[in-house]
């Protein structure tokens, strides 16, 4: 949408007072006439604490029984959160941060240094890793997948590396897809609304013998957000609070199937395959030698298929063998950059139980990545073919009748760019489904990436010069340690309160400087380099704490708090480009971060949702702190359709979350509203 007109704000506003008057009419009704718990599908806090969860580990371990900052967003509260993507859900969970700085480029991240380039953080699909090697990071513009058919996210805060390897350093993302055998049927969902101009998917599950299968396909339209108020960018030709060109379409297929040899085999093959067409407004050097930036206006163009083998089979009483294969492939052409990436992976896995009462996971993993570039006058990577080896051990043991378990483990791997690697972690906990303490000490390491060995990027001219950033091998693997302690408490049946504080210490935190000695060569050629190396050393400590609690049958709330503080030093450089840094690392994140959220069940079949997010102040920066308001009302008229309402980012009609700017300008985050329905049929 452009500027609003005056009709259009009274039917935004007259929307949020009618969700507001069926909320609060709804509820003196609750008691007498509600709908079961089973009925409302909404997870019970028993079933929260006694879920399996695996991103911990490597293995299943029931949620109070682990030894770390360990949170589950199911797929109830994906549903009833009203949000229409990944990225949306995960603003549920404490300690994650999520912005944006346009309706397709979101920044990402858990305890700090959440930019573009976010990383430090791993993200899996059922497993599957998703972020990329060229800069570490996710294109989080590609990650799309029907959120019906999302089992649930685990989340761990805090390093993986000791399990996961590199890049799981200040937290884990595994996203769980359903298995294809949970309820066979056709299911088709649809809508529309003011921004999400129009969405759908269809789904069809069924089984043949003892194999269940689900295929699915899924088409988005997405209009773009909103030129900020104040910007450069009006010198351009884009009037303040007018439309930008970050709109988006997206189409994905895919498939999943599940099936068991005998009693105790279990196989699965899945895959799916996407194209993603995004705008973009940006500035470029399409020259060598150039005065001035030229403006682009681009549709970004993504592409993208994988296949995922995985098994598991039980090979000796209390041993259990876990492989699995997966390829990976995606495509994209921007107006700078144009990279196609395949991925070739296989894992293996052996879990020993009861070994004098001990738990020993033992595994290994090998990957091969192809790297193709079609450089530009601006942007270039060399083609190349990189590798990752890998192994890993882990110990549990138990003492006091399972009172206490202490679990040690170290993961050694070795890539391309570096030498050989080891990230050891010990954890301890004690306690029961009541109640847990816990303790952590971990190492991790981000290893270099593919950018950091071979980019060359002319960013801009400045003094008569070009500035380029350049990866030319230089950069070292950024290590970090961090300490944990958590706690658990249920004080009733329904209700869980969870406690966690951190402290954490950055050496060789990879950023850039600039060399401007008159004896460097690519200054005497007329190029102020911009290297890519560590520059900075860092700690953070903070606070993350987060509750639910279902005082009535009807009734479900929880709500979470997180505290951050960064402190950044540039060594061992000191000069005016690793003083900037520091400045924008202390600017990606907030101090505080609160989210307040109640889901309802009023009168028999309906549904009211609101969740209330607080980011803010931030150290540094253009972005000082905003709110967020989520609401949503479902309507069940009958049992196998389903309808909601839902309005986002309700508290303003628009506000900028993130400036971050690198890849794509901008744009101010808007109102939204949008309507849907979804019907099964079995």
């Amino acid at each position: 949408m452009s500027l609003l007109s005056y009709s259009e704000l009274c039917w935004r506003h007259a929307l949020t007072f009618i969700l507001l008057i069926i909320a609060a009419a709804a509820a003196p009704a609750m008691a007498a006439d509600h709908m079961s718990v089973d009925e409302l599908l909404t997870m019970k806090i028993e079933d929260l604490v006694n879920v399996k969860v695996t991103t911990l580990s490597k293995r299943e371990q029931k949620y109070m029984s682990t030894a770390g900052a360990v949170f589950v967003i199911s797929s109830d509260d994906i549903r009833r959160s009203g949000a229409r993507s990944i990225p949306e859900a995960l603003r549920l969970a404490p300690g994650l941060q999520v912005s944006q700085s346009n309706m397709n480029e979101y920044q990402i991240g858990i305890r700090g240094q959440t930019d573009f380039f976010t990383d430090l953080l791993l993200v899996m699909v059922d497993g599957r890793p998703i972020y990329t090697t060229t800069f570490s990071g996710v294109w989080w513009v590609t990650q799309n997948y029907p959120l019906e058919d999302i089992d649930r996210i685990e989340i761990v805060r805090g390093p993986g590396g000791a399990i996961w390897g590199s890049n799981a350093v200040n937290g884990v993302i595994n996203i769980k897809t359903k298995k294809a055998g949970g309820k066979p049927g056709l299911r088709i969902s649809g809508g529309g609304g003011t921004e999400d101009r129009g969405f759908g998917n269809i789904s069809y599950s069924s089984s043949i013998g003892n194999a269940d299968y689900r295929v699915y396909a899924m088409k988005e339209t997405r209009d773009g957000g909103l030129t900020p108020l104040v910007s450069h960018k009006t010198s351009w030709g884009y009037l303040p609070n007018r439309d930008m060109p970050d709109s988006r379409q997206v189409n994905q297929q895919g498939f999943r199937l599940d099936w068991g040899t005998d009693a105790v085999t279990k196989i699965s093959l899945h895959g799916d395959a996407y194209q993603v067409h995004a705008g973009s407004s940006m500035y470029w050097m399409p020259t060598v030698v150039v005065n001035n930036l030229a403006e682009y206006t681009h549709k970004n163009s993504y592409s993208g298929k994988n296949l995922v083998f995985h098994m598991e089979k039980e090979v000796a009483h209390g041993v259990l063998f876990k492989g699995q294969l997966f390829f990976d492939q995606y495509k994209l052409h921007r107006q700078m950059m144009r990279e196609e990436k395949n991925t070739y992976d296989a894992d293996m896995q052996f879990d020993f139980a009861g070994v004098m009462g001990q738990d020993i996971s033992v595994g290994s993993n090998v990957r091969f990545m192809r790297s193709r570039n079609d450089n530009t006058p601006q942007f270039s990577l060399p083609n190349r073919t990189t590798h990752l080896a890998s192994f890993f051990i882990n110990d549990e043991v138990r003492f006091l009748d399972d009172l206490l378990r202490i679990n040690g483990g170290v993961k050694v791997e070795r890539n391309s760019f570096t030498s050989w690697e080891s990230q050891p972690s010990v954890r301890a906990i004690v306690g029961d489904d009541r109640w847990a303490v816990w303790t952590s000490a971990s190492q991790a390491v981000r290893t270099p990436n593919d950018m950091e060995n071979g980019l060359r990027w002319a960013l801009r001219s400045t003094g008569g010069k070009i500035l380029k950033q350049v990866g030319d091998g230089r950069a070292k693997s950024e290590r970090v340690t961090s300490y944990e302690m958590g706690a658990r408490l249920r004080p009733t049946e329904e209700s869980l309160v969870e406690v966690t504080t951190f402290r954490i210490f950055y050496k060789g935190v990879l950023d850039t400087w600039q060399d401007r000695s008159a004896t460097n060569p690519y200054v005497l050629a007329g190029v102020i380099p911009e290297y890519l190396t560590n520059v900075l050393n860092g700690k953070a400590d903070g606070v993350e704490a987060n509750f639910r609690y279902k005082p009535w049958e009807w009734m479900t709330l929880k709500g979470s708090y997180t505290y951050l503080h960064q402190l950044y030093d540039d060594y061992p450089v000191k000069d005016n480009e690793t003083k900037w840094t520091v400045l924008s690392v202390k600017a990606q994140d907030p101090a505080n971060r609160f989210h307040l959220g109640a889901g309802l069940g009023p009168v028999r079949g309906f549904e009211f949702d609101a969740n209330l997010y607080f980011t803010g102040p931030f150290r540094e920066g253009d972005i000082h702190g905003y709110h967020r308001l989520d609401m949503r009302l479902g309507w069940r008229p009958v049992e196998n359709l389903e309808i909601s309402l839902v309005g986002q980012d309700m508290l303003q009609a628009s506000y900028q979350s993130n400036t971050d700017s690198i890849i794509g300008y901008a744009s101010s985050i808007q109102q939204r509203y949008y309507l849907s329905a979804t019907y099964t049929y079995n």
